[in-house]
């Protein structure tokens, strides 16, 4: 497989790398920088807690755990359905007793996650706007107009747009100028999602690219488990409260941990 890798708050309501003697960053000093970059800043990230694997293992255990990363990502938006229902309803069978607007929201996550695998298995992931675009598209197409679209882009044009894609482009910047992936995948999750690049579907999006930039390098996909829901609410309560991604990305960090 062939690895070809490379942000206005409003936020939505609610080769694998030889691991380094010390992954743990801390950047105190450069808030300011950090901020003017990505909308957000973070004081220490222990990026060693993801854990190294490589390419193939990687993308072997995505497609494997794909009905997982699809039930977590759906219960953390309210979804009812239950992993068995799930893995049925993507097997093609009839799953009764849901809103027909749950069952939709299970499917385009689905679609999201098989079009995320393709990417990454034909080197067709890059962390760019087309790519994040297409992905919020089929994310959040049942639940806003403007699907696909940065906020000021589609239905409701706002000059905000403009601000939008320039903190998508210094995003871009700062993550080139990161060495480790899994910091470029924590930073994108954060910024991302802080930001709100789009009417709908921010954190799932969000969620898809940094699993993109982490696979495509050789480490395993991260999922929120539903059952510390509570623990994402607080750290996400505090991103948007204050742009610290500290929290969040200690949080996100001790759940690909716990998954080893």
């Amino acid at each position: 497989m062939t690895k070809q890798p490379r942000w206005a708050p409003d936020p939505e309501t609610y080769a694998a790398r030889k691991l380094t003697t010390n992954d743990t960053y801390r950047e105190v000093a450069d808030r300011d920088a950090q901020l003017r970059d990505t909308g957000v800043w973070w004081t220490e990230v222990d990026t060693a807690r993801i854990l190294p694997s490589d390419t193939d293992r990687a993308w072997r255990r995505f497609r494997a755990s794909l009905p997982e990363l699809i039930w977590n990502a759906a219960r953390l938006e309210g979804n009812s359905f239950t992993l068995p229902e799930i893995r049925s309803l993507l097997d093609g069978d009839t799953v009764g007793g849901h809103r027909t607007a749950e069952e939709l929201q299970v499917l385009a996550l689905s679609e999201a996650y098989e079009t995320l695998r393709d990417l990454i298995g034909y080197g067709r992931f890059h962390i760019d706007k087309s790519t994040s675009d297409r992905l919020n598209r089929i994310v959040a197409r049942h639940e806003t107009l403007d699907a696909g679209r940065f906020r000021g882009e589609g239905t409701l044009r706002r000059n905000g747009s403009e601000l939008l894609r320039a903190r998508f482009a210094t995003l871009q910047e700062r993550l080139a100028e990161t060495g480790d992936p899994r910091l470029q995948a924590l930073i994108y999750l954060c910024s991302a999602t802080r930001t709100g690049f789009y009417a709908g579907g921010n954190l799932r999006t969000a969620l898809l690219m940094a699993n993109g930039i982490l696979i495509s390098n050789g480490f395993d996909a991260l999922t929120v488990p539903y059952v510390r829901r509570l623990e994402l609410d607080h750290a996400l309560d505090t991103l948007v409260t204050t742009d610290d991604a500290t929290e969040l990305m200690a949080f996100v960090t001790d759940c690909a941990a716990s998954e080893v």
